[in-house]
């Protein structure tokens, strides 16, 4: 009889981002993999991102199920009907387990698993309560995490203080710590000094940056969320002539790009600040760049900013968890308030005025593809006992 497994998130960029690798697992491990998600209204990634995400499912022989989940965590009427169009995927399918993410996906999904008594795994992809986080996520959130981890039988967190607040408070029957999908850091330590060098000269030259400018980066949603308004804000409080040398790109897609470049233009940084859209060579941004700057308000396990220390990039975090976990202050990066401007203003001007830079650290071994698979595959392999 033919092994099946759910992985169920509410928005298919979820499963896209975070779970080909898993997926593969799964398969190795002899599982007919099915995937439950809203491929229509499917979350935060391009239309192009989408389809190709489903061909890589029909092209790796992927069962994919339409669910029709709405947006945060849904209304009455949009949660029950995804309820019962989940309860006809179990009746016509008998999993070994489930694998859930995201609020949303994790709730419904863990409701209708335990009605036909399927065990779930749920990978919590950074709690929506956490310290310095807003009120609302403690009142909201954390009952209702509490009271569903009852019926959990494998919580993964992805970061130190979710792993600590679980441990002290949550009830699933199995808790591990992964550092969320990793990072190649074989692959980013291979590459030498003379190819970053090469690719930061191809880079500066496709945008137009000078090659000697002092370049600071981030990559991500622009959204309030990601907060890059902030980095603007502190390159606000400097002097014309500072920013002469000054150049900020972003990577990323999102909302907020007309306001950020009007504050730009506020100060007459506007021909220095450079929205590149979605990029698929993050790496080459991260070479051609002397900081990378990751100022998000809430984070999981942030990988841009994992990304950019191990590529050797100097890293300025948010203080928040997610980020802090993998910055260590003076050695590969700082840490800032997400929300004290004249603090970022401060770390910036230092690294203008230094010429040290990181070399690679060890420590960031911890967070390669290697290691969290090898995690993965022994909470999967538990099911097959």
């Amino acid at each position: 009889m033919t092994k099946k497994v759910l992985m169920l998130a509410a928005k298919a960029n979820m499963i896209q981002q975070f779970n080909h690798r898993n997926i593969k697992i799964l398969q190795d491990l002899g599982y007919e993999v099915h995937v439950a998600t809203n491929m229509v209204d499917f979350g935060s990634m391009s239309a192009e991102e989408n389809e190709r995400f489903k061909q890589w499912m029909n092209d790796n022989k992927v069962l994919a199920h339409q669910v029709d989940f709405e947006r945060r965590m849904g209304s009455l009427r949009g949660n029950i009907r995804s309820i019962e169009q989940l309860r006809q995927i179990f009746k016509k399918n008998d999993f070994a387990f489930i694998h859930v993410h995201s609020p949303l996906g994790s709730i419904l999904g863990r409701l209708v698993a335990k009605q036909f008594k399927v065990p779930t795994v749920y990978t919590a992809h950074g709690f929506h309560f956490f310290k310095g986080g807003p009120k609302i996520g403690w009142l909201v959130f954390y009952p209702l995490e509490w009271a569903f981890s009852f019926i959990t039988e494998t919580l993964i967190t992805i970061n130190d203080e979710d792993y600590e607040l679980a441990e002290k408070h949550m009830h699933a029957k199995n808790l591990i710590k992964i550092n969320g999908i990793g990072v190649d850091v074989e692959k980013s330590w291979s590459v030498t000094d003379q190819e970053k060098k090469a690719v930061r000269k191809k880079i500066r030259k496709e945008l137009n940056i000078p090659y000697d400018a002092f370049v600071m980066s981030s990559v991500g949603e622009l959204s309030d969320r990601k907060n890059h308004r902030i980095v603007l804000e502190a390159l606000k409080l400097l002097q014309s002539e500072q920013l002469q040398n000054i150049y900020y790109i972003i990577a990323g897609t999102g909302a907020n790009g007309y306001i950020l470049k009007q504050l730009a233009a506020s100060f007459n940084f506007e021909k220095h600040f450079k929205l590149l859209g979605y990029r698929s060579d993050i790496h080459h941004i991260n070479y051609a760049s002397d900081v990378s700057i990751f100022p998000s308000f809430q984070e999981g396990l942030g990988i841009a900013g994992l990304d950019a220390t191990v590529d050797g990039t100097y890293l300025i975090g948010a203080d928040r968890r997610g980020i802090s976990d993998y910055i260590r202050n003076n050695i590969n990066g700082a840490l800032f308030s997400p929300d004290d401007v004249e603090q970022l203003k401060k770390l910036i001007m230092n690294q203008v005025n230094s010429e040290k830079r990181f070399n690679k650290s060890k420590w960031l071994a911890n967070f390669g593809e290697k290691i969290v698979d090898e995690k993965m595959l022994s909470v999967y392999g538990g099911f097959d006992k």
